[in-house]
């Protein structure tokens, strides 16, 4: 084994789905946090050189027709080919996050073994720790699983000193015959206050501030940087893969003074104007979120703040609200998922009391904070009837934004497992093909067309009196004032 000195960190490039009626999904850029942690840990060690390339920053409004319904935008696999000429890394990590970008993931391991055949090649994130037989082939050599803080470096030294991998936790390979083996992780990162600050600097955050559009929420400044302050969350819902991901209920919290710490350094050092949480679950302690909210008062004001991962209304109460108007949170996107008490106590684990929800909302527009609603449709064996109690809810909170999404069975998801065991997906079902617009369960009750039909004529009655549906494109809010119909919910899906 030849020494590893240069390892490239690769974001894969976006993937838009084209309904047949020509509606597209909208494209997206977010700073990969979890490879600025990854660089920050293989920087620190000394011994690598290690270079990051976001294919989706990269060129962003580039498209590439690859099929008639799927366009792939960013860089080109040729541009590809041309950074691993200049750069020559030993070891490539491929971040494998989202299923629907898994195909462009191959794609980028073929190359890189193509180009040498004697660099590594290593997978991480939700879809590869989910899912690792599916893109363990010919060139792909690793499969780093769930959070590799640790996992990776370990495994980049370990194959550095030419040691035994069979002592690295946390990983999958192939074995001499072809078996699958797996390594489980023995620990997942328990003090996140160890961990050093994301490395920004090899990314490039000024890449993101310009000329591109941001996840889930449009942004009030130009200038923004990301802070994770805590990781997992308390709920198991069946749709969700973070338990598998981050751990079941295994919710881990920063020390809030360094959090501060954290968003003073991207201040001075990148003049950042907003911050965005990229928390699993920012919310889910009432009384932590009013203590970090008074001291972004204190420490910073006229900043804006927003949580692109979502509002957990069952952490909010009045006063929360009233601190974040004062801190300057400018939206709110919440996920209210279902209107049907049956339903959420059987699929959704946040027990959000509907009563509750309508005087929350109320309270939240009346301090002028933006508010965004998320509502999920398609359940196994939901009724027309049930639906229709989630969109009625949805058109009568008066939220600013509505998104349907249709419920979809994301690997490493308690309820992928469900449709895998009993035969509920429909024969079209692709996990390389997933999307939030259409939907891959069966359903006795109602049809995949009726299904899909009243997701989108209910959110176009309803927004057409909000925005200007017929100016619609693929250019998204930030650069227009108005989201585009949603395909993906947030970074954490699969």
């Amino acid at each position: 084994m030849e020494n590893i000195k240069k390892i490239l960190l690769v974001v894969p490039p976006g993937m838009i789905h084209v309904q047949k009626d020509g509606t597209k999904q909208c494209k997206e850029c977010f700073p990969p946090v979890g490879l600025a942690y990854l660089a920050a840990q293989i920087k620190g060690r000394g011994n690598y050189d290690v270079k990051v390339y976001d294919m989706v920053v990269e060129d962003f409004w580039q498209e590439t027709v690859i099929a008639d319904d799927t366009i792939l935008y960013g860089a080109t696999f040729e541009q590809y080919q041309k950074v691993l000429e200049e750069y020559n890394p030993d070891l490539v990590g491929i971040q494998c996050m989202l299923s629907s970008r898994s195909n462009s993931v191959l794609e980028l391991a073929r190359l890189t073994k193509d180009f040498n055949k004697k660099i590594i090649v290593a997978l991480g994130g939700h879809h590869a720790t989910a899912l690792p037989e599916h893109v363990l082939r010919e060139h792909t050599d690793f499969v780093v699983l769930g959070e590799s803080d640790h996992s990776f470096p370990e495994l980049v030294d370990t194959l550095n000193a030419g040691g035994d991998i069979s002592r690295v936790m946390g990983i999958v390979y192939r074995g001499k015959t072809g078996e699958l083996i797996t390594q489980p992780r023995h620990d997942f990162v328990r003090n996140l206050d160890d961990l050093p600050f994301p490395a920004w600097d090899v990314l490039g955050l000024e890449k993101y501030w310009k000329g591109v559009l941001p996840m889930g929420v449009p942004l009030k400044k130009e200038k923004y940087g990301l802070v994770c302050t805590s990781r997992g969350c308390p709920h198991l819902c069946h749709y969700c893969s973070v338990p598998q991901h981050t751990g079941e209920r295994n919710y881990r919290a920063r020390d809030l003074d360094q959090v501060i710490g954290e968003i003073r350094w991207l201040v001075d050092r990148y003049g950042i104007e907003e911050l965005q949480f990229t928390d699993d679950n920012f919310f889910v302690n009432l009384s932590r979120t009013k203590k970090l909210v008074r001291l972004l008062i204190k420490n910073f004001p006229g900043m804006a703040f927003a949580v692109p991962t979502g509002t957990d209304l069952t952490f909010l109460d009045f006063e929360l609200i009233d601190l974040l108007k004062e801190a300057g949170f400018h939206h709110l996107a919440m996920g209210i998922e279902t209107g049907d008490m049956d339903l959420q106590g059987k699929y959704v684990d946040k027990k959000i009391d509907l009563n509750d929800l309508k005087s929350k909302i109320a309270y939240i527009k009346k301090a002028q904070i933006t508010t965004t609603g998320f509502f999920l449709l398609g359940f196994p064996g939901e009724t027309l009837a049930q639906m229709k109690k989630t969109t009625n809810l949805a058109t009568t909170l008066d939220l600013d934004y509505i998104h349907f999404i249709m419920l979809t069975p994301i690997p490493g998801s308690r309820l992928y497992d469900h449709c895998v065991q009993n035969d509920l997906l429909y024969e079209d079902f692709d996990v390389a093909q997933l999307r939030y617009s259409n939907t891959f369960i069966k359903n006795p009750n109602v049809p995949r067309e009726v299904v899909e039909d009243l997701r989108k004529s209910v959110w176009k009655e309803y927004m057409s009196k909000r925005i200007n549906i017929a100016e619609y494109d693929n250019r998204g809010w930030s650069q227009q004032s108005k989201p585009t119909l949603p395909e993906k919910v947030s970074a954490h899906d699969s």
